[in-house]
């Protein structure tokens, strides 16, 4: 707790008294003296990040098995193996295992934002978000697939944006980085850098994607401060990590172009990384105000991020990982069908894809898997995410591209 705080929670005493209600602010020294002298203070279970973890926990699960949300009751239990999950390997399907560490990052940001993590707790949390990721990433085939449904989800509605940004950028780092040469000690900061690069603006965030108007005056002065309020709330939860910090407070600020990597100090380094991943995902995405941007448009973003005209080697290194288009974008082909880009192809611009949509833009029953290297599913454009009608099952895609991997599909 600290002096300004609005609290996320109302505060009681061993009685049930209120102390201060959610909503109010700790206002003096007076006031904060006297909370922390008292041997016990209680929290409504319902208003505690507690219950908003059994909450997520039986969503999940309730979503896992198919049930009715009139049935939440019966996934929702408070007990001890509940909450103990967090510290579980990820189970289930790709797509959700890549849902449940979005639901994990969210409640470690969130908790964050609103200064609820303990800087005690906060090492084993982040330890835990950078073990989740190391799971979505275990090896070429599992990152390609969690590439594929985390860019998926961002590119084709604004919902949860601000969770889904942070992993998906995070997925990323943790893929470029040692095509950056990056030391394992720099590529761990970068991806919990870029993974928590937004703390301070979680809800804003979602709030301006739902958003049809532009930013109002005091949206515009949070937006603007968010990388320095970021590093506070941090270094607030425990996170002593310079580089880390310092990464996050320059995320958004103009650095000299035109320096390579290696000659450039180690914070600007890091965060000319999570600028780049930053624009280059953040292009993608649809905003209710506007259509994503097309992969391509994307990565020319990227190759020519604030280089003065010179090609950016991060962009080039996304390209190199990721083709021109990533997966889980989509093109249009020579025949004017819709395909989704499963994996990058032997050239950048000739992905592995699914034809999903004919040139009608009519779903197709079945997705059609295809080598966009063949003149007959040449791609002629690349198609944002949001205009695309068919409805896509992420947990097909992700079989269809282990089966694009295999020397029986001929697209190896």
């Amino acid at each position: 707790m600290r002096i300004g705080l609005v609290l996320p929670f109302t505060l009681l005493d061993a009685e049930g008294r209120v102390l201060l209600a959610k909503g109010q602010r700790i206002e003096d020294e007076q006031q904060l003296r006297l909370l922390r002298e008292r041997r016990q203070v209680f929290v409504p279970f319902e208003e505690s990040e507690l219950a908003v973890k059994v909450f997520m926990t039986g969503l999940l699960e309730l979503d896992r098995r198919g049930g009715a949300i009139k049935d939440l009751d019966r996934y929702v239990q408070l007990s001890d193996d509940g909450v103990a999950k967090e510290a579980e390997s990820l189970r289930g399907t790709l797509p959700e295992q890549c849902a449940e560490v979005a639901a994990r990052l969210r409640r470690l940001l969130a908790g964050i934002e609103m200064g609820g993590v303990a800087p005690a707790d906060s090492p084993a949390r982040f330890e835990q978000l950078w073990r989740d990721i190391g799971q979505l990433t275990a090896n070429e085939a599992v990152a390609e697939a969690s590439t594929l449904v985390l860019t998926y989800r961002a590119c084709t509605s604004p919902a949860e944006y601000s969770v889904l940004h942070a992993l998906q950028c995070a997925v990323l780092a943790r893929q470029v980085a040692p095509l950056l040469k990056l030391s394992a000690e720099e590529s761990r900061t970068l991806v919990l850098a870029t993974a928590s690069m937004n703390v301070a603006m979680l809800r804003l965030q979602d709030a301006l994607a739902q958003q049809r108007v532009a930013p109002s005056p005091v949206q515009r002065a949070q937006i603007d401060a968010h990388a320095a309020e970021g590093e506070r709330l941090l270094r607030a939860a425990g996170v002593a990590d310079p580089l880390w910090l310092e990464a996050v407070r320059l995320h958004h600020t103009p650095l000299v172009p035109g320096v390579a990597l290696a000659q450039r100090p180690p914070a600007q380094r890091l965060a000319h990384i999570v600028q780049v991943l930053d624009r280059y995902t953040a292009a993608m995405s649809p905003r209710a105000s506007r259509p994503g941007r097309t992969a391509k448009d994307a990565a020319r973003t990227a190759i020519l991020f604030r280089t003065g005209g010179a090609q950016d080697e991060v962009g080039l290194a996304l390209v190199q990982l990721l083709g021109l288009y990533p997966p889980g974008t989509f093109v249009r082909l020579t025949g004017g069908e819709t395909a989704m880009v499963l994996r990058r192809g032997a050239r950048a611009g000739t992905p592995v894809a699914a034809v999903v949509a004919n040139r009608a833009g009519e779903p197709l029953g079945a997705p059609k898997l295809v080598s966009t290297a063949r003149p007959e599913y040449a791609p002629s454009d690349a198609v944002p995410g949001s205009s695309v009608r068919a409805r896509i099952n992420l947990d097909e895609m992700v079989k269809l591209l282990a089966f694009a991997r295999t020397p029986g599909s001929g697209l190896r």
